[in-house]
């Protein structure tokens, strides 16, 4: 069975991790600027043109699809009805809770009706999108591998890295005020500097770097160089993969304080709230309580792999697919950025 994975996104680690645990294509397709929605319309026409172009090109018998934006599924759906195929939505939590898609509710309720399965990242949104009558699978993210990297320049204390991407859910003004209170620590603040407040840039503190977009060998090495990983956001139900990432590389963890990051990363992390002192606190605890946190959070590796393989193999059920998860994880992945 031929299986592609559509991303209307430049990057999305997610999305390539999941494409490779089905033995699959993960295709990126983004035009123009990324979180400009003036030219949303414009840049929807163009990557509809894209996707079907690339489904006709490889003929895929499965497909999935990422949402939001609840358009790109529209003509997955489409090629799925008319060539007989599997159509699974992966469904991102802001496609229920952020403002700019709730108003689309009623579009994305029928989109995800026609889906033979919707991959959901907790059991409360599960339980949302079994409301709807729809088919929901929870699969809260795809455990990851990193290569060696490319080795960051030395820090002159411990170096704290914050995965970031400058959405509307994560706590950077609240980061920053922390930051300036943990000044033993060098604070590495990921993400395209394109996309933050100029507030923020100008009065970053002395021991804070915004990296910008980084490569995958500089982001591998940067994850392998941090003491602590940080990852934080002020929505509830969103799972965080900067969390897996962490726990990939066993490396402490601070992060928000929300019932399914509790449940997912249960050992190995500090969980916070978004309070520039309790985030400074958790980091400095993380920071003394190191060798225990990196432990438990190598231990709670294992079992997240073995619970990513069951909900695989729940999706693949629910599919009609039988097949055995790839190994290692490695997806062909495709990007058509213009």
């Amino acid at each position: 069975m031929r299986t592609s994975f559509i991303t209307w996104y430049p990057y999305c680690r997610r999305s390539d991790t999941l494409a490779a645990a089905l033995g699959g294509t993960s295709h990126l397709i983004h035009y123009l600027s990324f979180k400009r929605p003036l030219q949303a319309p414009l840049k929807y026409v163009l990557q509809t043109v894209a996707t079907l172009h690339r489904l006709r090109r490889e003929q895929p018998d499965c497909l999935l699809v990422a949402v939001p934006p609840i358009f790109a599924a529209l003509p997955v759906w489409g090629y799925a009805r008319r060539r007989g195929a599997r159509f699974v939505v992966d469904a991102h939590t802001g496609i229920f809770e952020h403002g700019r898609w709730r108003w689309l509710l009623p579009l994305t309720k029928a989109v995800f009706r026609r889906a033979d399965a919707v991959i959901v990242t907790g059991n409360h949104l599960r339980d949302v999108v079994a409301s709807w009558g729809a088919q929901p699978v929870v699969i809260g993210d795809v455990p990851v591998r990193f290569g060696p990297g490319r080795a960051p320049a030395p820090c002159a204390g411990p170096r704290v890295v914050v995965v970031n991407t400058f959405s509307v859910d994560e706590p950077v003004a609240e980061l920053l005020a922390a930051a300036r209170m943990v000044t033993e620590a060098g604070f590495f603040v990921t993400g395209d500097t394109r996309h933050a407040s100029p507030a923020w840039l100008a009065a970053k503190p002395a021991n804070v770097v915004f990296t910008g977009f980084i490569s995958e060998q500089d982001y591998a090495g940067l994850l392998r160089a941090a003491d602590v990983v940080v990852v934080l956001t002020t929505h509830d139900h969103t799972m965080q993969r900067g969390g897996y990432e962490a726990m990939a590389l066993g490396k402490p963890l601070v992060t928000s304080d929300w019932g399914i990051l509790r449940e997912t990363f249960s050992r190995g992390t500090v969980h916070v709230n978004s309070e520039p002192v309790t985030i400074a606190a958790g980091i400095r605890r993380a920071l003394s309580e190191s060798r225990q946190l990196s432990a438990e959070m190598s231990s709670l590796r294992q079992e997240r792999q073995t619970i990513f393989e069951t909900r695989l193999s729940e999706l693949l059920t629910v599919i009609g697919r039988a097949a055995p998860i790839p190994e290692p994880l490695r997806a062909t992945v495709t990007q058509e950025l213009r």
